[in-house]
């Protein structure tokens, strides 16, 4: 084995190793000392020399599950832009939710349980996770998401992005944690599952606004940044009540909708 491969597997040990600890025990209770300890190097240093900070290790993690999990992403997305479905909000948010969903049933991977964790870490807020790595087609995915929304007030639509990402990484991490502890008895099949999260997802993402929410924005002022925002406007392809079709909605900026959701 040459150094350049037998370094490789070292790096990939110590991923591997500080994705579980993280998961299994958190962020902040887990030193590199005990990753390079858990991970079988006789230099306790292991894991700062190779990664440096634990926020650098973090964000090799990220990288290394990211590429396959944006891939399949931007395969799905494409179909849809070819297909001409960008404005198809169920098809978008299956794409954002079923390749994370396919992490569990990839054999002992703790990866979405790490995101969960990384999620409720104080010091790494959702709107911080794309400096982490969280970026690329979740982004993409997340203006599409946001141009089939623009319906809802903007401070709606990001705490309704918000919501949907923080749901599918949780509902995911959750089942990950029961098909790997051995209570496959509690989750529902795969596809199921999936099927499940998606129509939950949606829901969260295409409820109507109330009337109780309106005015409690109102109230507070939060419709003063609502330029042009109109309250009988609807979803893109709906039509009004009165059988006349909406005038086609605005596209949605990258400040208003650039995929805050985070989903890994």
């Amino acid at each position: 084995m040459t150094p350049t491969s037998n370094r490789a597997l070292t790096r990939e040990r110590l991923l591997l190793t500080a994705e579980r600890l993280f998961a299994v025990h958190g962020i902040d209770a887990v030193s590199l000392r005990q990753i390079s300890v858990e991970a079988g190097q006789r230099n306790n240093s292991a894991a700062q020399y190779h990664f440096g900070t634990k926020e650098d290790l973090i964000r090799a993690i990220f990288a290394f599950r990211l590429a396959t999990i944006n891939r399949r992403r931007e395969e799905m997305v494409d179909v849809l832009v070819r297909e001409g479905r960008t404005a198809d909000l169920r098809a978008l948010t299956e794409a954002m939710v079923r390749p994370l969903a396919e992490q569990i049933d990839g054999g002992g991977s703790f990866y979405v349980r790490f995101l969960a964790r990384v999620h409720q870490h104080a010091g790494a807020s959702v709107y911080a996770l794309p400096a982490m790595g969280v970026e690329g087609s979740s982004t993409r995915i997340g203006r599409m998401i946001g141009a089939a929304l623009v319906h809802l007030p903007a401070l709606v639509r990001r705490s309704r992005l918000q919501l949907g990402g923080s749901l599918a990484v949780h509902a995911t991490a959750d089942r990950e944690q029961r098909v790997h502890g051995g209570m496959p008895e509690d989750v529902l099949p795969p596809l199921v599952f999936v099927a499940d999260l998606v129509d939950s997802v949606v829901g969260i993402f295409s409820a109507p606004v109330s009337e109780e929410t309106l005015a409690s924005i109102t109230n507070t002022g939060c419709l003063a940044e609502e330029e042009g925002w109109d309250a009988n406007r609807r979803p893109p392809g709906r039509a009004e009540p009165d059988s006349v079709a909406a005038p086609p909605a605005p596209t949605a900026s990258p400040e208003d909708s650039a995929g805050r959701f985070a989903t890994g």
